[in-house]
């Protein structure tokens, strides 16, 4: 299989970046209306605005990308992303804090087998994930989880 495009496994690494800030957010909340309210909101918005980030780095992702894990509900994420992205403020508080607690820890996992799988049939560049570990920009994920 021919590498995918530079920027998938881009993609691919900024959605672990976004769900490691999500666990940190709602670290601490088990109850939806706790985590709801805490901080003036600061907490549940800053979550919705990572899901629509995921969303829109799933929306990027190539098709190829998306084949090497077809068991992840590619559609529902970008669905949640539109939900969030166009009824913001109708988004409903408890299927945010289930998708968080059950959904997305699942997510996470398949995600990086992705990016495993990715690496091991060449179509992520090694050197490029090389380069990611040692930016900044993705200080929030555990790449040892990964590869």
């Amino acid at each position: 299989m021919p590498p995918a495009p530079k920027t998938n496994l881009v993609y691919c690494l900024r959605i672990p970046e976004a769900l490691e800030k999500v666990e940190l957010y709602v670290k601490g909340y088990d109850d939806p209306f706790a985590f709801f309210n805490a901080n003036d909101q600061k907490n549940f918005n800053a979550c919705l605005l990572q899901l629509l980030h995921i969303g829109e780095q799933v929306n990027r992702l190539g098709e190829r990308t998306r084949q090497l894990a077809p068991a992840i509900p590619w559609l529902d994420i970008k669905g949640l992303r539109n939900l969030i992205a166009h009824d913001y403020v109708g988004v409903d508080k408890f299927i945010v804090f289930n998708t968080i607690r059950i959904s997305l820890p699942v997510f996470k996992q398949q995600l990086e087998q992705l990016i495993r799988d990715g690496l091991i049939t060449g179509a992520f560049a090694l050197t490029d994930y090389n380069l990611s570990k040692e930016s900044n920009f993705y200080r929030h994920i555990d790449f040892s989880s990964i590869h």
